[in-house]
């Protein structure tokens, strides 16, 4: 790309952007660099809302083109968190929301995961975006929640609370996120959608509980307890109790707090192979609880 008209757009400098595409139409089809942008990747990066809205008059077809990384310029913009200029593109090409990137990321997956709530709010508001979702590989909720944008998971939820239980491909909840990752406001909100999620097993046969058994998540533990005690009678697909999984991840505050809350037999039950907490504990000699 010419480096005075990408100059023009940085600037956003419509007049001189202009006379460059009278002087030259072929400067609308220019792409810059390596990476393959257009003139609308470019002033959709910036969020140059007129640029962008005069771009498209002169070339609609631009909405749609795309760049090194299959991206269009709606990716650009909602990667950005440019909510005027999503608006624009959708309103010109629609269609371009179903489009997937390299990475088999739509534009409404970006918006989320980069936590741009006013970007997400414009695609939740489009029931057929969400339809597309539901049946998407890479979920939006799921990253949402594994990056901690709270606020983004609650927009999705309050749009379409069923996505509360779309699992990916290792079988996971939202929830089992959540608290493998120590998302302690995030958890509270799943949980208060449906405590019930926190009985379901990913593919590895682990609930919510036994990850965050597994990672120390002892804040998580005590929200799991109080909105879904029952969970913590699951066993795992090899019989293991949650106290089995904090003794053989050597993580002692988990067990300490496991141990004074629940009032319970667990302690004492045998695995599949028959063993106990107390056989794993002096296997490892070095769980901190039987030193």
């Amino acid at each position: 790309m010419d480096s005075k008209l990408f100059g023009a757009i940085a600037r956003n400098d419509k007049q001189t952007f202009i006379n460059f595409v009278q002087e030259n139409e072929e400067f609308l089809s220019q792409k810059s660099g390596e990476a393959k942008n257009t003139v609308l990747h470019v002033a959709a990066r910036f969020g140059h809302v007129e640029l962008v809205s005069e771009i498209i008059k002169l070339l609609p077809d631009l909405v749609s083109v795309v760049n090194n990384r299959e991206e269009t310029p709606l990716d650009t913009a909602c990667r950005q968190g440019e909510a005027d200029v999503v608006m624009l593109l959708l309103e010109a090409n629609p269609w371009v929301a179903s489009m997937l990137n390299s990475e088999n990321q739509t534009p409404f997956f970006i918006a989320c995961s980069y936590g741009n709530r006013e970007v997400v709010k414009l695609f939740t508001d489009l029931p057929w975006v969400l339809d597309f979702e539901e049946n998407a590989v890479l979920s939006a909720l799921h990253v949402s929640v594994a990056q901690g944008h709270a606020d983004i998971v609650t927009t999705l939820l309050n749009a379409r609370p069923r996505l509360a239980r779309k699992a990916d491909s290792n079988g996971c909840l939202p929830l089992h996120l959540a608290c493998e990752n120590g998302r302690l406001e995030i958890t509270r909100i799943l949980l208060q959608l449906d405590p019930h999620l926190a009985l379901a097993k990913n593919h590895s046969r682990y609930t919510p509980s036994h990850l965050a058994a597994m990672n120390d998540q002892t804040q998580i533990l005590v929200e799991l307890l109080s909105k879904s005690p029952r969970s913590f009678e699951v066993l795992t697909g090899k019989g293991e109790t949650v106290f089995h999984l904090a003794a053989m991840f050597n993580r002692y505050r988990s067990f300490l707090f496991l141990e004074q809350s629940l009032h319970t037999n667990l302690l004492h039950r045998p695995d599949e192979r028959g063993n106990t907490v107390l056989h794993l504990a002096v296997s490892k000699m070095g769980f901190k609880l039987f030193a």
